[in-house]
């Protein structure tokens, strides 16, 4: 009968005994061919810590990244791709905007500035001395004084103002500075952009006149020239279209003029008149 002898480790359990293996054939030394697993048994499933735990880098050169998206990641970038150039053109619409608004603005500030050019800086109208006749009295008494009627031809330059000429207007007319007749300037209606014959009537002064006046009012020939002036202070009101009144502003008005005979009644022969706003 066999005696076993435990073993260091203190195991009762029975070790099998050890059996030696002879040396392989000729026909053992040719390798069989094996069965490798199903894949569904080979590939083992981490765990969710095994995943946590564990994080992998992996380094790709630039020019070696080739990617296609798929058809919803193409659609996305192109929605992205879009607003772009609804930027870029909505930025264009609003520079345009921009630029036709400062036009539109210029345009109205020319047209208000010429609008104020217009009715708060008018032209002056001019005067030109057409004809000076004496009126003798139609009395008989040696105190009765001359009168004296001069035509003149006023022109409205203003294209868009007409004049209302107001019947206050003081007129005296003179022969070196001696006064030898006074009137008032007549109320006449001027349209814009005309000229109109206006006949102004004054009174002759008290007094005997001056020799070379006696004498060229006394000349029938037209041989004895007199040169003489006229001073006027006139109101005038501007009126725009539909007759408004605008503004109301005093022409002072100056004319030398020469005639070749007041007795005559001849034409000017030279004159220089002058007007101008006060």
């Amino acid at each position: 009968m066999e005696e076993r002898v435990p073993n260091e480790s203190g195991d009762k359990s029975d070790e099998p005994p050890l059996h030696t293996r002879s040396p392989p054939s000729g026909s053992d030394l040719i390798p069989k061919a094996r069965r490798f697993p199903s894949r569904k048994k080979s590939i083992k499933h981490p765990s969710p810590e095994a995943i946590e735990s564990e994080t992998y880098i992996i380094q790709i050169p630039k020019d070696q990244i080739f990617s296609t998206p798929s058809p919803e990641n193409a659609i996305i970038a192109e929605r992205h791709r879009l607003p772009r150039k609804k930027d870029q053109r909505s930025c264009c619409n609003r520079w345009l905007c921009i630029i036709v608004a400062l036009i539109l603005l210029a345009l109205i500030i020319g047209i208000i500035v010429w609008t104020f050019h217009i009715l708060f800086t008018p032209k002056v109208p001019l005067f030109t001395v057409v004809n000076v006749t004496v009126k003798k009295p139609l009395s008989t008494h040696k105190k009765a004084h001359l009168g004296y009627q001069i035509t003149f031809e006023t022109e409205n330059p203003n294209g868009r103002l007409s004049i209302s000429y107001v019947n206050k207007g003081d007129a005296t007319l003179l022969y070196k500075n001696h006064k030898i007749g006074t009137g008032k300037f007549p109320e006449v209606d001027q349209d814009a952009d005309s000229s109109k014959s206006i006949e102004l009537g004054l009174s002759g002064s008290s007094g005997p006149l001056p020799d070379d006046v006696e004498t060229s009012i006394q000349d029938k020939r037209g041989k004895k020239h007199v040169s003489l002036s006229i001073r006027m202070d006139v109101p005038v009101t501007m009126k725009g279209l539909g007759g408004i009144k605008l503004r109301r502003k005093e022409i002072n008005v100056v004319c030398t003029f020469k005639v070749s005979s007041l007795g005559a009644g001849k034409d000017v022969l030279s004159q220089k008149c002058q007007s101008k706003f006060k």
